[in-house]
């Protein structure tokens, strides 16, 4: 599979526009020259991994949803939701981050009973 870095970049653009960034803050964040931020975004560069990753890093996002076209409304929504934890985990410490886990996993074991009972009185 290519790369369409025109389209990678123009989802770089945009995560940036979405955040109020300019692109020479994102530049000076990532540690590249201005002409070389606008090169990215109307992908006329090609970029290294690590500028992927402080791309990403920058941008609040992951590199799935820069490199890879969303395919549907839910994929969408699914992938907004994982930023958004995302962000709300970056400073936690790892216990804090398995207790969330479990919280998650809870939650979830409960979702599944209530739409079980919720067919049982369906019938």
């Amino acid at each position: 599979m290519e790369i369409d870095y025109a389209e990678v970049g123009s989802r770089i653009k945009h995560r940036r526009k979405e955040l109020g960034m300019s692109q020479e803050k994102l530049a000076e964040l990532i540690d590249v020259s201005v002409p070389h931020m606008s090169n990215i975004e109307n992908g006329k560069t090609r970029f290294s991994l690590q500028v992927l990753v402080d791309l990403t890093n920058a941008l609040k996002t992951t590199p799935d949803v820069l490199l890879l076209q969303e395919a549907d409304c839910r994929e969408k929504t699914r992938c907004l939701i994982l930023r958004e934890i995302d962000c709300v985990l970056a400073d936690c410490t790892p216990a804090q981050m398995t207790l969330i886990e479990e919280v998650v996993r809870n939650t979830r074991q409960v979702l599944k009973e209530y739409d079980r009972a919720m067919k049982q009185k369906e019938k």
